[in-house]
């Protein structure tokens, strides 16, 4: 049941959003070996030049917003599906460049195609700069003795790409469980045991249980730390079974269930999560750019300007948190490591981003190809996105937030103060991207 719920909100999140035109009428279902992709040609107008993948670790994208909205602005667009699909258990992070491989190859052999430009949207992020930095320096790159789980020397010669557009990419999975841990809570002998002192659900800790809670910053503090600190444990942990397995001293020669009480489901906005920044977005450090960045408004303009999320309080993570089918993470040894674990000792400011293949933030310091990073003004990556520009080794870089985007690029109506005030979000980024991809070429 777990799997099927899954599967309903990526299907009902890509196919929820408008499309400026019908330019894609008949989408072309392409076989890749284990990856399933579609093929979004323009209908009308000269053949592209320039073609587009877009794809996702496990989640569906074969009627992701970006396939028609790519295709309605004259280039081709493929979306594609890894060969973990819906499957969060069975990740195996250093396997996934091999499916973006084969998008990208299948793209270069198209009549007319000349450039491709990699298209990371949320948990894209993470697994596009992953591939293009093991394309550009070798599996040298994901071997590093810092990883936590290092590739294999079947990822070199990977086709590198020209170019990379993220659409509000967050820091990496591992970032993501990390901030979703709930550290108040531990589960032993079948009782649920909750630290007051760390508890986000409390009122007496700012937890607001019908707007925007407000948590002083010696609560923060507490709470980040106490958060990298059971990430470290669940790591530790994780390594001492598999030495265990190792040895053949453990009950299974192999792997293991990982269950994470109170870490929320997998991917952005997945529900069920303890992260501060959902419960309180005024919180600056996780929700704001740390200094004048360009914001593109609705009505076209743009002006420089601290920008801060408008994004609306979730109370309702109280509930879904303590929940296992909506607040339980599922993996195992293997998945775990490979792709939702990260060395810390903050959740907030002191992250090893290097511990894991899964990052975005490490993966861009050894890309070379032009970065364009838009992030979603109604959501919550503002602030790592603007670290993810500053880390970023290509030359040719460009960072902005989209005014009252949502993370699906949609306007936020909740957030809206006039009705329609965020209404051309996905027309503007689009556009954007449109005017950024040919400029370049």
């Amino acid at each position: 049941m777990r799997r099927v719920h899954v599967l309903v909100a990526a299907v009902s999140v890509a196919t929820a959003f408008p499309s400026a035109s019908f330019a894609q009428s008949h989408p072309e279902f392409v076989a890749l070996g284990r990856v399933s992709a579609a093929l979004y040609r323009p209908d009308t107008g000269p053949a592209p030049h320039v073609g587009f993948v877009i794809g996702h670790r496990t989640a569906n994208y074969l009627n992701h917003i970006a396939c028609r909205e790519f295709s309605g602005r004259g280039f081709l667009a493929l979306c594609f599906n890894t060969r973990f699909q819906n499957n969060e258990s069975q990740v195996r992070w250093e396997e996934t460049p091999l499916d973006v491989k084969a998008a990208v190859e299948y793209v270069r052999r198209q009549p007319g195609i000349t450039k491709v430009i990699l298209f990371g949207h949320s948990g894209g992020g993470p697994l596009m700069s992953f591939y293009q930095a093991v394309a550009e320096n070798g599996p040298a790159y994901c071997q590093k003795p810092e990883r936590l789980v290092k590739c294999g020397d079947e990822l070199r010669g990977l086709p590198a790409a020209d170019a990379i557009v993220f659409a509000d990419a967050h820091a990496g999975n591992p970032v993501q469980a990390l901030r979703s841990l709930n550290p108040s809570v531990t589960i032993d002998g079948g009782k649920r045991h909750v630290d007051p002192a760390l508890d986000p659900f409390d009122e007496k800790n700012g937890f607001n249980p019908n707007g925007s809670s407000h948590y002083s910053k010696s609560f923060q503090d507490r709470y980040f730390a106490a958060q990298a600190t059971r990430m470290n444990e669940l790591i530790d942990r994780a390594l001492a079974i598999q030495e265990r397995i190792g040895k053949g001293d453990y009950p299974y020669p192999d792997d293991d269930i990982l269950l994470v009480p109170s870490g929320g489901n997998p991917g952005a906005g997945a529900g069920g999560d303890a992260k501060l920044a959902t419960l309180d977005p005024t919180i600056p450090d996780l929700q704001s750019t740390a200094r004048p960045e360009k914001l593109l408004r609705n009505d076209g303009s743009i002006v420089t300007q601290i920008v801060r999320s408008v994004a609306v309080a979730e109370p309702g993570m109280a509930r879904t948190n303590r929940g296992f089918d909506t607040g339980t993470k599922i993996f195992t040894l293997k998945s775990f490591l490979s792709a939702n674990a990260t060395r810390a000792t903050n959740a907030n400011g002191g992250i090893d981003y290097c511990s894991s293949n899964n990052s975005t933030t490490c993966a861009v310091q050894s890309i070379s190809v032009p970065i364009m990073i838009a992030a979603m003004g109604a959501y919550q990556f503002i602030r790592d996105d603007e670290i993810i520009f500053d880390k970023s080794a290509s030359r040719d870089k460009d960072y902005f937030v989209l005014e009252g985007a949502v993370h699906g690029f949609t306007p936020c109506t909740r957030c809206e103060t006039t009705r329609g005030q965020y209404s051309n979000s996905v027309k503007n980024l689009f556009d954007y991207i449109r005017d950024w991809t040919n400029k370049r070429f």
